[in-house]
């Protein structure tokens, strides 16, 4: 292998090694070489510096709380939303500084104004919700929209394990007794919605049903007034064929016609009388549900429980003890007491475990990082010497 002297050069103290002629890979080879204290000053120390103060850094701790609830993707969104709301993070931050963890809760305080709370509480979900891919299939978009993950877990992170046991029971007491209020608020909304329709059709029919009475009763009499109709008797052998009976009875002998008429007037008496009771329950149920929304309203912003308004619930049961809405008040108590059993977590106690930082993975990462700056500051500052030494 041939060599070519490199021209002296006095601001690197003297004559330079000579360089090697040879293919491009040894030429780099001998240029690394030359700096090799340079690269491994460069790379080396950043790696055992992250690595050593990682190593030293206070341990962090973290435990987890699992649910085992069924959530789609919207549900869990919404979950999210309840939980970091602004009224729910006061909620959560007054309990924090009574359970003496006033810095706790300045970190949750300030992670609200970044919008940053992964490394004080975490929602999980098991398995994973698939990723939305734009797609033209209907099927697929169903799929996507109706899968539901199995589990939920809350990991919650602090400094100590004293500290995560008591910021968790905080957080999950949180879950279980104060975000299903929003659920039972708007399923009362939907259901006193649904009742004011069911109302409005009983109105809408009401007028229609009274005029067809009118009229059926007015028929009647006429019918009885035709001459021989009190003589004639209903025969039993007709046998008739129509497509449409109910608006075909005027073929009828006069005397069946009679009798038609006479159950049309009963069926629209009958009909009146069940949507007027069906009024009075509907009018009571959106009573009843307008006073239990008024009491969930009243109590979002204080520490208002789910077990103080099953408490409510059941004070309001004597009261309707003897009334219609008795019963739909007993079947509201047993739909919310499952609610309440949806939010239960698997566990009671977790294990509380040290956060591994990973000074060794960290310190490797840092590693191939500096090395990768070390060799390009290398070949970046060969090639700028080469610059000054060609230069006039």
């Amino acid at each position: 292998m041939r060599y070519k002297a490199s021209n002296p050069d006095p601001s690197r103290g003297g004559p330079q090694t000579a360089a090697p002629e040879g293919p491009t890979i040894l030429r780099y080879l001998h240029l690394l070489w030359m700096h090799r204290f340079m690269i491994a000053a460069m790379s080396v120390t950043p790696a055992v510096a992250v690595a050593a103060l990682l190593s030293l850094w206070p341990p962090k701790y973290t435990a987890t709380f699992v649910y085992e609830r069924q959530l789609s993707e919207s549900q869990h969104t919404v979950l999210l939303r309840r939980f970091y709301s602004q009224e729910n993070l006061d909620k959560i931050i007054r309990r924090l500084r009574e359970q003496k963890l006033a810095d706790y809760a300045g970190r949750l305080d300030k992670a609200r104004v970044r919008q940053s709370f992964d490394k004080l509480i975490r929602f999980e979900v098991a398995p994973m919700y698939p990723k939305r891919l734009q797609t033209t299939d209907p099927t697929t978009s169903a799929q996507i929209s109706a899968f539901q993950a199995r589990l939920m877990s809350v990991k919650v992170i602090g400094d100590s394990e004293q500290q995560v046991l008591k910021a968790g029971a905080i957080m999950t007491d949180n879950v279980e007794s104060i975000l299903p209020l929003y659920d039972i608020r708007n399923e009362l909304k939907e259901s006193i919605q649904r009742y004011q329709t069911l109302a409005a059709q009983v109105e809408d029919n009401r007028f229609t049903l009274t005029v067809n009475l009118q009229m059926e009763q007015a028929k009647l009499q006429k019918l009885k007034g035709v001459d021989g109709v009190a003589t004639q008797a209903p025969q039993d052998n007709i046998v008739l064929q129509f497509t449409d009976v109910k608006n075909s009875s005027e073929f009828l002998p006069l005397a069946n016609q009679v009798l038609a008429v006479q159950s049309r007037i009963i069926d629209l008496q009958e009909t009146l009388a069940a949507d007027t009771e069906k009024y009075g329950f509907y009018l009571k149920v959106l009573d009843l549900n307008g006073r239990l929304l008024k009491q969930i309203e009243e109590s979002l912003l204080t520490d208002y429980t789910v077990q103080q308004f099953m408490t409510f619930l059941s004070e309001q049961l004597p009261a309707c003890k003897e009334d219609t809405v008795a019963d739909y008040l007993k079947s509201y108590i047993r739909k919310t007491e499952n609610l309440i059993q949806v939010n239960t977590r698997a566990g009671e106690k977790p294990v509380v475990y040290p956060v591994s930082r990973g000074p060794v993975k960290n310190g490797v990462s840092t590693f191939v990082v500096f090395l990768m700056i070390a060799l390009f500051t290398a070949v970046l500052s060969e090639y700028r010497h080469q610059r000054r030494a060609c230069g006039p």
